[in-house]
C-alpha cells in the first residue's frame, strides 16, 4: 500500500516520516501557491482578535476535545497547525496524529514567526 507521498504536492512528507515542524517559510509558500491544505490556529481568542493568517480556522487548544468534531472532515487533508510560540501547536499535531490525522505539522516559531517572514515578503 503506497503511503502517499509520492504525490506532486510540496507539501511536508506526513508525521510518521519525518519531523513535527514545518517552517513559516514553508507555510507562507503554501498559503500564496494556494495549497489546499487546513491552517488551524489553536491560539486563545484574545491572540485570535489580534490577528491571524488568512483562511485559518480558530481552534483553541483550550477548547480542542469539545470541538475537535469541527475538523474532522479534513482528516485526510495536510494540516498546519500554529500558535503564538509553536509549543501549544505540537501538542495539537500530536494530538491530531495520534486521532489518525497522518497529514499533520506544527508552524515553529508560530505566528510571531509567521509575522517576521510575511512582513519581509510584504503580506500579511
Amino acid at each position: 500500500m503506497s503511503s502517499g507521498n509520492e504525490t506532486q504536492s510540496e507539501y511536508p512528507t506526513p508525521l510518521d516520516n519525518s519531523p513535527w515542524e514545518v517552517t513559516p517559510q514553508e507555510v507562507h509558500k503554501l498559503v500564496h501557491k494556494g495549497e489546499d491544505f487546513l491552517l488551524l490556529d489553536c491560539r486563545t481568542s484574545m491572540e485570535w482578535e489580534d490577528g491571524s493568517i488568512h483562511n485559518a480556522i480558530h481552534l483553541p487548544l483550550q477548547q480542542f476535545s469539545t470541538r475537535f468534531n469541527e475538523i474532522e472532515t479534513h482528516r485526510e487533508k495536510p494540516i498546519v497547525v500554529f500558535c503564538k510560540s509553536g509549543n501549544r501547536s505540537v501538542i495539537v499535531a500530536k494530538f491530531l496524529q495520534l486521532a489518525g490525522f497522518r497529514h499533520v505539522r506544527s508552524m515553529s516559531g508560530g505566528y510571531e514567526q509567521w509575522l517576521t517572514i510575511a512582513t519581509a515578503n510584504g503580506a500579511s
